[in-house]
């Protein structure tokens, strides 16, 4: 059971919200060059609506797959554990993330936040690089000193330039369809509710 919650968290964070975060680059690239500006416009207000939706059921799933594994350990020195996980000197980089994630999804509802540039491009900068992303590369790039270890550093993080572009592609793809999806799901429940109150 806690695996198919961590699967949807998994899904929501990474292919979504990273996916947003690509999509308002390209968005800002499409709105300078005063492409089809009208279609950007609504869509860009769909894609806000639907990351505000997201960021809510993204962290509604967390408390339930956080009350889950609490519940689903058996062991209590687990137990304990997880307690001193959730509330102990290092509490914030167990809860910073989900939350810092849902605040900044549900900034989006506000017009002002939506539509200026700056603020716009440091949300995209903190859904595509988070905050565990951050901390991996600062202790990968952490050194130890040892004889063993001194040679070159190269940049290399195992894949492909084309990988890395095909991800990127397919993840703002996948959240265009989720917008589009959004939208018609919407329409249509609008739809039934006037059809039958006619």
């Amino acid at each position: 059971m806690v695996a198919v919650f961590d699967f949807i968290l998994d899904f929501i964070r990474v292919d979504l919200i990273i996916g947003f975060g690509w999509y308002s680059i390209l968005f800002f690239i499409l709105r300078l060059f005063k492409y089809q500006k009208e279609f950007l416009a609504e869509f860009d207000k769909q894609a806000c609506k639907t990351l505000a939706f997201l960021g809510l059921a993204y962290g509604i799933v967390w408390i339930i797959a956080v009350l889950l594994t609490y519940f689903n350990v058996m062991n209590e020195e687990e137990k304990a554990q997880f307690i001193r996980r959730l509330t102990g000197p290092y509490s914030f980089g167990y809860w910073f993330q989900p939350l810092f994630w849902v605040m900044l999804t549900q900034s989006l509802r506000i017009r002002f936040i939506r539509r200026l540039l700056i603020f716009r491009l440091l949300i995209c900068i903190s859904f595509i690089l988070t905050f565990e992303r951050f901390v991996i590369m600062i202790t990968s790039l952490h050194r130890d000193y040892l004889p063993s270890s001194w040679r070159i550093f190269s940049l290399d993080f195992g894949i492909t330039w084309w990988v890395f572009i095909l991800s990127l592609i397919i993840k703002t793809i996948e959240f265009a369809i989720i917008v589009f999806a959004y939208k018609y799901a919407k329409q249509w429940l609008l739809n039934l509710k006037t059809t039958k109150s006619n």
